[in-house]
């Protein structure tokens, strides 16, 4: 694992003036640039002082590039002693991240507020590289099946990457080399391939996130039971250790974050045991059936001073034919790259949907749904390309699911914290997704347009399906990208 700081936020006229002692050198302005504070923290005291300082913005700036000491107690007392922690979002860090596993970006993206751009094994050829969790290095048999079984799992990735390129290459005669299109070709042997590879493979990413954020992560990382987290929360800390010590303080996980979701788990393992059940791979389980009248409801009141009975009444009177004509105005100039107006937030809709770890990659980036994840299952079907049944790999590579699963068990008795390293892109794990019908919008563009990636383009279009049982307008716009259209309700 390695982790650097590759960036921060600081005052623009720090470089303003480094840039002009670079063009003209002068003993003065380097006195002036030793005397400046060269910290994120400056433009979080500036800007917390807006609200009870009647200078201008610039001024409050200038004064806390000069006074660091001064700026960082401001800081504290502002944030940790008055509680306004919106303070330090206005210091931003950009990390490189290199040689965590699989599992542990997972764990990592779930920041909902963080940004973040990971290494594509969609698009990259994947080296053999992977995370062998410390515990296991404690039992010399053990860490050597392990070893044995990843390799083995990594030759297959290989071999079925070999196997892949000829036959989406002969799939696709009309497709000439040397072209772009002939290289997405290659592509979807990688796309397919990496369904064999486990989540202990390793990955790297680049993030960036606002002091607050930070703060909060770290504490979210120490508290997790995976030593990897907790030596990833060791290490960003460490890049930031006295660079922002008035920003990012309390590090440490509290008895809530430690205990809670271990408390949880012992109590609900003691609850009994649910029978074994084949998911469906997307239901629609909760809605409200006059979700399109909400809608109406919020155009109504952004346009009329009115309470919310008044504007209910309204549309409950309008005909069909009206409600149709409000939703196409609302939607009659919108292009492909355009958000739905506000109003379309005004409902919601949750998913269970039953997905392998390559999907859940894709899906768990929309932040802004709430979504919660079970742990895997080798009790559900994996999901297998169907390249991988043309080209008569299905044989193989159930093989290797089994040993995976049969090495799971065996792991799950001494370390059952772990045992998802061991585990496949292709197994599954269930989840609740829930969103407004604007973000869900926004999912659909993208995982339904002709360039997503099969898999999750699947899910999106029964997501689609769902809706429209219920939709008597709105399902019409839910389209990908390369879909999209002027609709007519």
């Amino acid at each position: 694992m390695k982790i650097t700081l590759a960036g921060m936020n600081i005052d623009v006229d720090n470089i303003r003036l480094l840039k002009k002692y670079l063009e003209h050198p002068d003993d003065q302005i380097l006195q002036q640039l030793q005397q400046l504070s060269w910290s994120p923290e400056t433009l979080s005291a500036s800007y917390a002082r807006i609200s009870r300082d009647p200078r201008d913005i610039d001024q409050l700036r200038e004064e806390a590039r000069k006074e660091l000491k001064k700026a960082q107690k401001s800081n504290q007392s502002i944030i940790y002693d008055m509680g306004h922690s919106s303070i330090a979002e206005h210091a931003f860090f950009n990390f490189d991240i290199i040689g965590i596993s699989r599992l542990a970006s997972e764990e990592l993206e779930k920041s909902r507020l963080v940004s973040f751009t990971e290494k594509s094994q969609r698009y990259i050829q994947i080296d053999t590289d992977y995370y062998i969790p410390q515990e296991l290095k404690q039992d010399s048999e053990l860490v050597t099946e392990y070893k044995d079984l990843t390799n083995s799992l990594f030759q297959s990735y290989q071999k079925f990457h070999e196997k892949l390129v000829p036959h989406f290459i002969k799939a696709n005669p009309q497709i000439k080399p040397d072209t772009r299109d002939y290289r997405n070709l290659v592509n979807l042997a990688k796309e397919d391939a990496r369904y064999i590879l486990p989540l202990s493979t390793l990955s790297q990413l680049g993030m960036s996130i606002n002091a607050r954020n930070l703060e909060k992560l770290l504490r979210k990382l120490s508290a997790s039971n995976l030593n990897e987290l907790k030596q990833l929360a060791e290490q960003l800390f460490m890049q930031v250790q006295g660079l922002a010590p008035s920003l990012v303080k309390y590090t440490e996980a509290t008895a809530f974050e430690k205990k809670t979701s271990l408390n949880l788990n012992q109590l609900i393992n003691s609850l009994p045991a649910s029978q074994h059940e084949d998911l469906p791979e997307v239901k629609l389980v909760q809605y409200k059936k006059d979700f399109e009248d909400d809608i109406l409801i919020a155009m109504i009141i952004k346009r009329r001073f009115c309470n919310f009975d008044t504007a209910k009444k309204i549309i409950e009177n309008l005909t069909a034919e009206q409600k149709k004509q409000l939703f196409q105005t609302a939607i009659e100039n919108m292009e492909s790259y355009d958000s739905l107006m506000r109003e379309f937030e005004m409902t919601e809709f949750t998913f269970q949907i039953c997905l392998s770890a390559t999907a859940y990659a894709q899906l768990k980036r929309h932040r802004m749904a709430s979504i919660i994840d079970s742990p895997y299952s080798i009790n559900q079907n994996v999901t297998i390309p169907q390249s991988i049944i043309d080209c008569n790999l299905q044989d193989e590579f159930l093989k290797q699911i089994g040993k995976i699963n049969h090495f799971y068990l065996v792991v799950k008795e001494r370390f059952p914290h772990i045992v998802d390293y061991i585990l496949s892109n292709s197994h599954r794990k269930n989840i609740l997704l829930k969103c407004n019908f604007r973000e869900l919008t926004h999912i659909i563009r993208l995982r339904s347009d002709q360039h997503a990636q099969w898999d999750i383009r699947r899910l999106s279009d029964f997501m689609v399906a769902e809706i429209k049982k219920i939709s008597p307008f709105l399902h019409k716009i839910l389209m990908g990208k390369s879909e999209f259209r002027k609709v007519i309700l």
